[in-house]
């Protein structure tokens, strides 16, 4: 405990330090992201006082990823190390371990059968519920900081063969990590007072209107060498105004969840699949984007095709993480729903499509971002 403690006022005294060194940050988030995986891979519910302290085991790793939060956000403009792309390798190795933590840890929880354990029971189903979705939380800022220092790097040209080994562990990785918390988010339910999830169907659908109106937009957009750079740029104007919308409504799913289920209404889950439908397909615009962009690069002058190749890096991210937005909303509502039973076929058949719409949206904007790299490493960006 005395161990979780430190660590807990050491995450907190990091998150407000001036980063002098980027370097040395990433190496000690890395060192405290094991810390954190070997204390979690340590816990057991057999333990004494067990829920207790896997709610301090919680509050850590809300700390953690609040501190790779700060990092991401803090960080500007250098050049990347193989020792950089190695912390990068490890933290997302650290998030599919932690995922998999989860999953032995519901094992766990299944196989209480004494009824002098219910209460303990119930804590533990609700810590287990807090775990999970923090560990998908670190995940997503895990990501969030290998997409950021793709942005913010000054030598991708150098290091392009090592950045998208990277990239393709990271992917491996965290796919795993996804799993792994749906699989322990599946295995259960919190009741509670309850929110229908129609409340946020007027938002949704509205987010669901204007992702389609940006993916028409892209598909009716005409790149040229001389035009290819405002074009993109006007582009991620709208993507981010997207993916701020997407956001806010998160934050209120996220707000409500605090307090009380929800019961699910199937138009909400009809839209969730739509949306992971509609970013597929803009993966696959900007990946053939991508591709017209490396085909025009020996025509294009280097101002334009170096704003270029930065809007369509940001393009990649800004709906890599619109996506994780999306699915992050989905696991929330399916977390606290109180009425999975009846709505049992159709979270199925949502959970279905939104897994195959995100492997194939990670897969093409994994292509259009090494088609970038290339361009940049061939042309000298």
């Amino acid at each position: 405990m005395k161990n979780l403690m430190k660590f807990f006022i050491g995450i907190l005294l990091l998150s407000i330090t001036l980063r002098a060194d980027i370097h040395t940050d990433l190496q000690d988030l890395s060192t405290q992201g094991e810390t954190l995986n070997t204390e979690l891979s340590a816990f057991t519910f057999s333990q004494e006082s067990s829920c207790m302290k896997l709610g301090t085991l919680n509050r850590s790793i809300e700390a953690y990823t609040a501190a790779l939060k700060s990092t991401t956000e803090s960080m500007t403009a250098f050049s990347v190390t193989e020792a950089d792309l190695a912390v990068l390798d490890d933290l997302s190795a650290i998030a599919k371990n932690m995922g998999a933590e989860s999953l032995r840890l519901t094992a766990e929880l299944n196989s209480i059968e004494d009824v002098a354990e219910l209460f303990e029971y119930r804590a533990g189903l609700s810590a287990m519920l807090q775990l999970s979705k923090d560990i998908g939380t670190m995940a997503d800022r895990i990501l969030e900081m290998a997409d950021r220092i793709l942005i913010m790097a000054d030598n991708i040209g150098i290091m392009a063969e090592r950045i998208m080994i990277t990239q393709q562990i990271q992917n491996t990785n965290i796919a795993l990590t996804q799993a792994s918390i749906l699989t322990t988010q599946q295995n259960m339910v919190l009741l509670s007072d309850s929110l229908s999830t129609i409340a946020y169907n007027l938002t949704l659908g509205q987010i669901v209107n204007d992702t389609d109106t940006l993916s028409g937009a892209l598909n009716a957009m005409n790149l040229d060498s001389s035009n290819m750079d405002s074009e993109l740029a006007s582009l991620e104007t709208q993507t981010t105004a997207l993916l701020n919308k997407t956001t806010n409504l998160l934050l209120l799913v996220v707000e409500n969840s605090q307090n009380m289920s929800h019961y699910i209404n199937s138009d909400t889950l009809t839209m969730l699949g739509d949306l992971t439908a509609i970013h597929k397909a803009l993966a696959l615009s900007l990946e053939t984007y991508a591709r017209t962009i490396e085909q025009m690069a020996p025509l294009t002058e280097t101002p334009v095709l170096s704003d270029a190749t930065a809007s369509m890096l940001q393009l990649t991210k800004d709906i890599g993480v619109m996506s994780d937005r999306i699915m992050e909303m989905t696991d929330k509502i399916y977390i606290m729903a109180d009425n999975i039973g009846l709505m049992a076929d159709n979270i199925v058949a949502t959970q279905d499509i939104q897994t195959t719409n995100v492997l194939l949206t990670e897969a093409s904007l994994l292509t259009s971002q090494s088609i970038m790299i290339n361009v940049i490493k061939n042309f000298g960006l």
